[in-house]
């Protein structure tokens, strides 16, 4: 008993430790919860923290990860699932409601950050188990601490394949040793469900790991140790694979939902370019650094162990160079950009580089730990004094070629000092070895100051986001309370922290307070849908979709019933009965439609068109089976001057709205109507189509910072026919299907029908849907560019829509195939072996 509790003495001490470091960190830097601070940080803020609240209303039951109307007209989140909230630790959000969700985030990170140096000290104890208690516990807390994990511990799911990694790797080593096969197909299994993304990465480098310690196994590739070599590497590739299909219960849902969004391979990614020079990987190195290449800093002793290792003498040539080449390979990849791409999933990223960069950093571990070991044994002091002041060198080279800051080169160089003084000294004074882990926690401290302090800089506090969820909830429930029918939409124009341009990422508000839209940012995401919605004007962005502002046929047709806006919303009627919060109002959409209408056979074929507004005219077309002008075009009068780009419309009888859209090739303008700014335009985030009065007065548009010609900028001006809107809205309304049942994932209605044909529902279409008319099974087909479209019969028509998320079965079928594999291949090595 006495020996298993001291098993743990460690490991928890490690914990704490980096779990005490990291809340000293949040403390100097005034975060929340230890400061008014916010700590939630770039897509923390913008994305997972509204995930994180959609997660506790699906443990709770009030919302649906296999379909939800929350996300973009409608979609599955099982990939969103794989990707974001995939963690077991995750399940504790349940505990803590949606305004203190900061408060989980924190806690969240404090306990992921402790697990990766508690599964770091299993790998060097049962690695190493030479090297020395204190040196151990040292590794796993500057593993735990590292740069990397004060980068991107707001990535907080990326973490999950920190904490994994060295699990896996030990696991390989086992298989290695001793032959062992579970704890490598488990290994595998739970990095892939937990999170494909980060298990993609350390599988890979699973991959090259085995093939390094395998390698150094042999003593010569002669006879028998190759045929070993080459059955051993079948054997462990066997149960990696088993373990990869053995994770398909939730991989495989994950991949088929994928599908519906991100890029295929792209083979430009191998164009030789470089990030720097090769030696600039080595700058990542330094105490605090937020430098452009690799962030590689995990605690400036082990850089010198790291070093130590190749200077040893206890270790032969030929490991000294396969471990060199393959530090090379990995260096190599925070290199060459080919490389790079293979590692993040063989895409190019477009924000947080080097996401793989924690396996890298565990190689530099890896090595140091073998170096510690060395130095253990040899004491030789004065490799170390030459390693430090080569590092003082190399520091003062990259400060004046790339230029540190200024508080990052002292700490680094002065840290460099104090480890150079101890090893000066630990031959006189022994004690001075004991002073090593108090270095190394002032280190990692001020390291995460420095790193939190920059990043975290322009962080707003954290009680506007309490606030802002309070009162959101209180305006949102209002709405629920009032509204009667089964189906609307509504959205929110203006988002949590609006600056004020209308370029806002904070898409995902539906999925926090429970209610349907058509706005949604995230990894996970539908191109069809997305193409439609920038095709109808709502957005300039292909990755992403959002209302920033009302389009009202549209909004109509997709049953957006009520907008929350600070600013009247031209064609809704504001509702003076419902009180104010967040500085918005409530308004209501006297045209929206329902759920699904009577269509034509001409809903099959695509609208197509760069002018939104035609595009709009051909899409009710198109629904319609006849051809109508909704939207009729406005003569306008361009000028340019002063870097300012003007259009005049001259005012006309009529009662009719005028909307613009400007197709420009210059980015990042400012838009302004008669001479009042609207939003910053044809610049990331912002949307295309905007209102700009009625079309009795006359009216002047500007984008101002135009700095083009007349040629590389295309305007659209159009009017809406109200008359005519009003007639196309009463047609459909005669063709509406009668809701009966509406939830996440199925649907059921009535209808009568004069004779055999269509029915549109303004559901994206989605292989997961089954549809049933009359109890008879009936295909699901696409229509309206990305819409769901049933064939009726005539007469009365009692349709069903139920959906099941895609790949479940097969995803099932391959696990129970993975775990035949893997009993497959014990049974195999047991009969080797016997």
């Amino acid at each position: 008993m006495g020996k298993r509790r001291s098993k743990w003495i460690l490991p928890l001490l490690v914990f704490g430790a980096v779990v005490g470091i990291f809340i000293l960190i949040q403390a100097f830097s005034g975060l929340y919860p230890f400061g008014e601070k916010s700590n939630l940080l770039w897509d923390q803020d913008v994305q997972y923290v509204d995930f994180f609240a959609f997660y506790k209303d699906v443990l709770t039951g009030k919302a649906d990860i296999g379909y939800s109307f929350s996300k973009s007209a409608g979609g599955s989140l099982v990939a969103l699932l794989g990707y974001y909230l995939g963690c077991p630790l995750n399940l504790l959000v349940i505990f803590f409601e949606k305004e203190h969700l900061p408060l989980f985030i924190f806690l969240l990170t404090a306990v992921k950050l402790g697990l990766c140096g508690v599964t770091a000290n299993l790998y060097f104890s049962r690695r190493f188990p030479g090297l020395s208690l204190g040196m151990r516990g040292m590794l796993s807390v500057a593993y735990g601490l590292m740069q990397y994990n004060m980068r991107q511990s707001s990535n907080i799911m990326w973490l999950d394949g920190v904490i994994l990694l060295p699990l896996l790797l030990l696991a390989v080593y086992e298989f290695i040793e001793y032959g062992k096969k579970a704890g490598l197909f488990l290994a595998v299994l739970f990095s892939i469900a937990i999170n494909w993304y980060t298990g993609y990465m350390t599988g890979l480098f699973a991959v090259i790991y085995f093939l390094y310690e395998r390698i150094l196994k042999c003593e010569n590739f002669r006879g028998k140790e190759i045929k070993k070599f080459f059955i051993d590497g079948l054997l462990c590739g066997g149960t990696m694979v088993a373990g990869l299909l053995g994770s398909c219960f939730i991989f495989w849902p994950v991949v088929k939902g994928l599908q519906n969004g991100k890029e295929v391979f792209d083979p430009s990614i191998f164009q030789y370019a470089a990030h720097g020079s090769f030696l600039d990987v080595f700058q990542g190195f330094a105490v605090g650094g937020l430098v452009p290449t690799v962030s590689l800093y995990c605690g400036l002793i082990f850089l010198g162990f790291f070093f130590y290792y190749f200077l040893s003498g206890r270790r032969t040539f030929k490991e000294k160079i396969v471990s060199a080449l393959v530090v090379l390979l990995m260096f190599a990849s925070c290199w060459l950009v080919p490389l790079d791409c293979i590692w993040s999933g063989f895409r190019q990223v477009q924000s947080f580089a080097f996401r793989y960069g924690f396996v890298v950093t565990f190689l530099v571990l890896h090595l140091a730990a073998r170096g510690a070991e060395d130095y253990e044994r040899e004491q030789k002091n004065w490799k170390m004094i030459s390693i430090f002041l080569l590092c003082m060198a190399g520091t003062g080279y990259f400060s004046f070629k790339n230029g540190y800051d200024g508080k990052v080169f002292g700490a680094t160089i002065g840290f460099l000092v104090l480890y150079l003084l101890l090893f000066i000294l630990v031959k006189k004074f022994s004690f001075t070895k004991n002073l090593i882990p108090l270095f190394l926690a002032v280190e990692l401290l001020v390291n995460g100051v420095l790193t939190f302090t920059v990043n975290y800089g322009e962080n707003g506090s954290v009680s506007d986001y309490q606030n802002y969820v309070l009162n959101e909830e209180k305006l949102v429930e209002q709405v629920k309370d009032r509204e009667e029918d089964l189906f609307y939409r509504m959205d929110t124009l203006e988002k949590r922290n609006d600056n004020g341009t209308r370029l806002s990422a904070y898409l995902n508000e539906a999925m926090v307070y429970g209610y349907r839209s058509l706005s949604h940012y995230s990894s996970a995401y539908d191109t069809d849908v997305n193409r439609m919605l920038y095709d109808l004007g709502y957005s300039s962005e292909l990755v992403l979709g959002g209302m920033d502002e009302a389009i009202l046929p549209s909004d109509s047709l997709f049953g957006v019933k009520y907008l929350l806006s600070e600013k009247d919303v031209p064609g809704y009627i504001k509702l003076e009965d419902m009180d104010e919060y967040n500085g918005k109002a409530v308004y209501y959409n006297p045209f929206a439609l329902g759920i699904g209408m009577e269509t034509e056979d001409t809903v099959f074929e695509n609208a197509e068109s760069l002018d939104p507004f035609a595009f709009q005219n051909q899409f009710f077309s198109n629904i319609l089976g006849r051809d109508v002008e909704i939207f009729k075009r406005a003569d306008d009068s361009m000028t340019i001057e002063n870097n300012s780009l003007n259009f005049v419309i001259q005012g006309q009888e009529g009662r009719n709205m005028l909307y613009g859209y400007v197709d420009s090739w210059i980015p990042n303008l400012q838009l302004y109507i008669d001479g009042e700014y609207r939003c910053d335009y044809a610049a990331w985030l912002g949307y295309k189509v905007f209102y700009i009065g009625n079309e009795n007065e006359p009216h002047r548009i500007s984008l101002t910072n135009y700095t083009g010609t007349d040629q590389e900028v295309f305007p659209y001006f159009y009017y809406l026919d109200q008359e005519v809107f009003e007639e196309v809205i009463e047609e459909l309304q005669k063709k509406e299907l009668q809701l009966e049942d509406f939830e996440d994932g199925y649907v059921s209605g009535s209808y009568i029908s004069d004779e055999e044909g269509w029915m549109l529902l303004t559901i994206p279409y989605d292989g997961g849907w089954d549809a049933y008319v009359n109890g008879e099974r009936v295909e699901v087909l696409g229509g309206a560019n990305a819409l769901t479209v049933i064939p009726i019969e005539e007469g009365e028509n009692q349709i069903e829509l139920e959906y099941h998320v895609p790949g479940v079965k097969e995803g099932w079928v391959l696990t129970v195939a993975g775990i035949c594999l893997f009993l497959v291949l014990c049974r195999i090595s047991t009969k080797k072996r016997s």
